[in-house]
């Protein structure tokens, strides 16, 4: 009897032991996969060297002086193209359609068509990337106060670098576009103009983020500098929404006096 007790509290003992070492293992699998849960960020689509195919809604709603307003909701589709060695292109189309009353004339319809692609190069290892590519504007307004009436061609360049620390992560990039005017309306203004967009993301816990990206017009050899901020979160690992606002600091060429978009995006 003592030998079958003895044997049974050994029995015992190695199963506690065997035990113990599972549950060490499965631990240790848990830290693990939240380490690297933590170390991995969450892509938001704001990094244009990162794109995602994707659907936007965009309201947005932009005043002037005199009382005078845009009221535009912008759909956006944006499909990435993995080419060889990890090149990548990045196509955008952009539809907008909306309300105006500038020039004491309410009209709705349509704005002007945006195109745009952008080639990628691959960033491996290294901590920055970069990317080259055209915006076009094709003159479809259907009225006068909801386009420039102009066809536009823009070559753009652009390059991004990532930052890490222990509680900030984010990256930090600049575009520049060269708006060159390519025919339309022959009594519309033409379209010749610099933008420079200066650029830094700081992304947080539970897919929150806040870039601060204003486009800075050149024109005429005229500045116009806006304040830009932006907050977003990812609701869902598949949908993000965000508000940005924008307001003039420097504003030699007018071109409005406040700027609020709320966007809705969903990932394929």
């Amino acid at each position: 009897m003592k030998k079958i007790s003895r044997m049974l509290l050994l029995l015992i003992v190695i199963n506690n032991f065997l035990f113990a070492e599972n549950l060490k293992e499965i631990d240790e699998k848990k830290i693990e996969i939240v380490n690297k849960e933590q170390n991995e960020e969450v892509n938001t689509g704001q990094d244009f060297t990162k794109p995602l195919t994707r659907f936007d809604i965009r309201g947005k709603y932009q005043s002037f002086d005199g009382n005078e307003s845009n009221a535009l909701t912008v759909f956006r589709m944006d499909k990435p193209v993995v080419l060889e060695n990890e090149w990548k292109l990045a196509f955008r189309t952009d539809i907008p359609v909306g309300f105006s009353n500038r020039s004491n004339e309410d009209t709705f319809g349509s704005g002007d068509l945006l195109g745009q692609l952008i080639v990628i190069a691959p960033q491996g290892d290294k901590n920055w990337t970069w990317g080259y590519g055209a915006q076009t504007v094709f003159n479809t307004a259907s009225e006068d106060n909801l386009g420039t009436g102009r066809n536009q061609l823009a070559p753009l360049l652009g390059i991004k670098a990532d930052f890490k620390t222990e509680r900030l992560k984010g990256f930090t990039y600049l575009l520049i576009r060269d708006h060159n005017d390519i025919g339309g309306d022959s009594d519309r203004k033409k379209q010749d103009y610099l933008i420079v967009q200066p650029a830094i993301n700081f992304n947080f816990s539970k897919g929150r983020f806040i870039t601060i990206a204003p486009e800075m017009k050149l024109e005429d050899g005229e500045w116009f500098v806006p304040f830009s901020i932006l907050v977003g979160k990812m609701v869902t690992p598949k949908t993000v929404v965000s508000l940005e606002y924008k307001t003039p600091i420097y504003d030699k060429n007018k071109e409005y006096n406040n700027e609020l978009e709320f966007r809705i995006g969903y990932f394929f």
